[in-house]
């Protein structure tokens, strides 16, 4: 079984996935693939081809501080970055489900799941949500970034509400990790008793 786990930007997805990590699971995580596959050489051809030579720095890798910039600056960019990305992304999903077939539950960390319209991949959908001020206050501490910039991140992602309805799981986060994952504990305890018993 496939569980998408999504949410927006500083919801606390990862710290989910590492609460699954450290209980055992795979995890496929989209941000991870999404960075080795912008190390490869024909990727930055591509981003240099659409975005000029400034995305990239002196050694020609990406520039993923004024990639950032362009992208929550101008929606044609960011909609050019997915064009090229998610088949790329999707594509190395399929290869790791496939040789981590033996697993009875992979959890898919996609921050855009819905965006991307991975909705397919999935059998379940778990979605972290976290206030916006929460939001917020995570972006400017964590990546420096200024309050103008993180509420322009948080607008250009799908609205929560959306998100909620097309979830099977809901986990709020708007409080510590022990909090978080207390919720979590407690939600891997209903999944798997609700597996043994049929119900899903």
């Amino acid at each position: 079984m496939i569980i998408g786990i999504t949410g927006t930007i500083a919801s606390g997805k990862s710290t989910v996935s590492d609460y699954f990590i450290k209980q055992g699971y795979e995890v496929i995580d989209a941000d991870k693939i999404t960075k080795e596959l912008q190390q490869k050489k024909e990727v930055l051809e591509e981003f240099r081809e659409i975005f000029g030579e400034e995305v990239l720095l002196e050694n020609k890798t990406l520039n993923r501080t004024r990639l950032r910039e362009m992208v929550f600056q101008n929606a044609e960019a960011l909609k050019k970055i997915n064009q090229i990305m998610h088949p790329k992304v999707r594509e190395e999903f399929e290869k790791r489900k496939r040789e981590h077939a033996q697993e009875k539950i992979i959890f898919f960390d996609i921050p855009l799941l819905f965006e991307a319209h991975f909705e397919n991949l999935c059998e379940k959908i778990l979605l972290v949500y976290a206030d916006r001020e929460v939001q917020i206050t995570r972006i400017m501490q964590r990546d420096g970034s200024s309050r103008e910039l993180a509420e322009k991140i948080i607008a250009s992602q799908a609205k929560e509400e959306e998100k909620k309805k097309k979830s099977h799981y809901i986990i709020e986060n708007n409080g510590s990790i022990e909090d978080l994952y207390q919720k979590l504990s407690k939600w891997e305890e209903m999944f798997n008793e609700n597996c043994r018993s049929g119900r899903k």
